[in-house]
């Protein structure tokens, strides 16, 4: 499915997210050049079905607003210039050569499973009562871009990919070798000594010449892009403006609380017990015995009759007329009452509690029927200064003048970028949770403005007054930015050398110690026993994975922030895997099937794992190409034009 459809339903679809990690994976097992598909103008056909360019360039579009609700204001054109049209084209690919084989296979998800998938989309709820709503279905669609129909398509494409990936993925086992390799590879440790020499050992670093700086510019261009900012006007319709305007009559107030006062009266409440009786003695009996003490429910199993309770119910919810009398008359936790009933002979209740009739007076609801007509007449108001405000542009007036001739409130915007920051990085405080106002703002046009857009409380234009490019800043202003970056290269550059002219020492002969007091470095470290975990937790990044690759008398080297790191691996211990406890094997082997974590291994975790993941590549590497998926080229060259692109390269 779609990034931002997934970001949206992060809940469930992470599911599908992890059946399909290896679909990305195969993007590499597919030739990038492919065959023209002539005649069509579809950018690439799967197993006989097109995928069109609409469909590509919404799959980018959505791609670009998750960037731009994250802060990496991008642009189509960018994007294009990037390729990122042709990943995406690859993961659609991928996706609709998965559909086609669940097709060619007869698998396919329920309409109950698309149904209850959907409904889990938080977007497709009603606000208020929490349900499904069709209204909020349509609007997420629109949101989307997609129609119904495609959108329940691709649900139910993902569905079906999943289903097929459990059941393809069943039964994967990983060799019993692996167990000994993973075994091998958690139990080794190395001995190692370390020196180090500080960052004052390369000494003063000089400040850079004027083209050193230059050079340095050009060569971090793209880092001190700035993108593309945009000066907006704001103007809200929101009710809440127009409620303090409202004067509502005390009379119009008394008016509306008679209207309501018999929907706002709340009868009296009773729980009961009743026992059906087949006779006036009987009933007369069983009255008897309640008033002794003993329970309904004993009562009527000693007589086999049927015991039933009334929970916190009207006169009007008792469902026997009759019987609603005997308990509505009968005193609270007084004697049980028997009387005669119009759906059987005779009853038996007893009042257990009551929850009194509550009477509502004017007083006590005065202010909240005042509020619930300021309201009304709020948004009769507003209409009513929407229609003007309308006119008023429409008549030529600028949209800041047509708001405020009108009552409704602007906010001016110097200048914010995609993302909702301003020129100095900080978020914009008047667009905090406007992301889609933000949205269509940076797609409309300088000097023009958006329809109103939904936005918390309120509905906003956006006016777009000014249009300032992406640029790059200038030098003069980031010179001394330049300057400290320049320097710490060059201190980076000075240690590097200095720790390769100590490993070379090290490896020529000389002893770790020799080597670090000729190069103004010391020994931090001596002969220390180390395993991977340990590496990983007590020595820079870069050094334990060194450690842990280097062969045994080796020396190697790390630059740091601090200065430069040498090590020696004095010696490797390996284990004896023959004397190893099989039990332990096994488990160990057990771990080559889980999927492979990164942060596991980034902790020195073994990396033999994930071979089930492995495997379904490999499956679905054979489903994509039998697909035979074919590119149509031209097409894509021609819809998805570079920046540089010639005139015939676009034809």
């Amino acid at each position: 499915m779609l990034l931002q459809f997934r970001n949206i339903t992060r809940g469930w679809i992470a599911t599908i997210i992890v059946g399909l990690v290896g679909l990305a994976t195969v993007l590499f097992l597919i030739p990038n050049s492919g065959f023209n598909i002539g005649g069509s103008n579809a950018v690439a056909n799967v197993g006989g079905r097109d995928i069109t360019p609409p469909e590509l360039t919404r799959e980018m579009e959505l791609t670009l607003r998750g960037e731009r609700a994250n802060g990496n204001n991008i642009s189509q054109q960018e994007a294009v210039d990037a390729g990122l049209h042709l990943r995406l084209l690859e993961g659609m690919i991928n996706r609709v050569a998965m559909y086609v084989y669940a097709d060619k296979v007869g698998v396919s998800a329920s309409d109950l499973m698309v149904a209850n998938r959907i409904r889990e989309i938080p977007a497709v709820h009603n606000a208020v009562t929490g349900a499904f709503d069709e209204t909020s279905y349509e609007a997420f669609l629109q949101q989307m871009r997609y129609t119904q129909p495609e959108f329940e398509r691709d649900v139910r494409g993902d569905l079906t990919t999943q289903m097929l990936i459990q059941s393809l993925a069943t039964g994967i086992r990983a060799p019993s070798s692996f167990g000994a390799l993973t075994y091998a590879f958690d139990s080794e440790t190395r001995v190692i000594s370390v020196a180090e020499a500080p960052a004052s050992a390369v000494g003063t670093i000089p400040q850079p010449n004027d083209a050193q700086v230059q050079a340095f510019y050009e060569d971090n261009e793209q880092a001190l892009r700035l993108p593309e900012f945009r000066a907006l006007t704001l103007v809200y319709a929101r009710p809440s403006d127009f409620a303090g305007r409202v004067e509502v009559p005390e009379a119009r107030i008394r008016e509306e609380f008679d209207a309501r006062v018999a929907t706002l009266t709340q009868p009296e409440r009773r729980t009961y017990v009743r026992i059906t009786a087949t006779s006036e003695t009987q009933a007369n009996d069983i009255a008897a015995r309640l008033n002794r003490g003993e329970s309904a429910a004993a009562v009527a199993q000693a007589l086999g009759l049927q015991v039933t309770r009334g929970e916190n119910q009207t006169q009007a919810e008792v469902p026997d007329d009759a019987v609603g009398a005997a308990v509505f008359s009968a005193r609270v936790r007084g004697p049980a009452v028997a009387a005669r009933a119009s759906l059987s002979p005779f009853v038996v209740v007893r009042v257990e509690s009551s929850t009194p009739a509550v009477t509502p007076t004017y007083a006590e609801h005065r202010d909240e029927l005042r509020n619930a007509i300021a309201a009304d007449e709020a948004h009769d108001l507003l209409s009513s200064a929407i229609s003007a405000f309308e006119e008023a542009r429409a008549g030529g007036a600028s949209l800041a003048d047509a708001a405020r001739a009108n009552g409704l409130p602007t906010v001016t915007i110097a200048a914010v970028e995609a993302g909702g920051r301003d020129q100095q990085g900080r978020p914009v405080e008047a667009l905090a949770g406007s992301e889609q106002v933000l949205s269509v703002a940076f797609q409309t046009a300088e000097g023009e403005a958006t329809d109103f857009t939904p936005a918390g409380d309120a509905d906003v234009i956006a006016g777009v007054d000014r249009i300032i490019p992406a640029s790059v800043r200038p030098l003069a202003e980031v010179r001394a930015e330049l300057v400290e970056g320049w320097i710490q290269r060059e201190r980076a550059r000075r240690l590097r050398e200095l720790g390769e002219q100590i490993t070379a020492a090290v490896n020529g002969g000389q002893t770790l110690a020799q080597a670090a007091a000729a190069n103004r470095a010391r020994v931090v470290v001596a002969s220390r026993t180390l395993d991977r975990r340990s590496a990983m937790q007590g020595l820079p990044q870069g050094l334990a994975s060194q450690t842990f690759g280097a062969a045994e008398g080796a020396a190697i080297s790390e630059v740091g922030r601090a200065g430069v790191l040498v090590a020696v691996v004095e010696h490797i211990n390996r284990p004896d895997i023959s004397a190893a406890d099989p039990q332990i094997l096994e488990a160990t082997r057990t771990y080559a099937e889980r999927p492979c974590l990164q942060q596991a291994l980034q902790a020195g975790a073994p990396p033999y794992c994930g071979v089930s993941t492995s495997v379904m590549e490999a499956i679905q590497g054979e489903i994509v190409s039998s697909a035979n998926p074919r590119r149509n080229e031209a097409v894509i060259t021609s819809v998805y034009r570079a920046s540089n692109a010639t005139d015939e390269e676009g034809q």
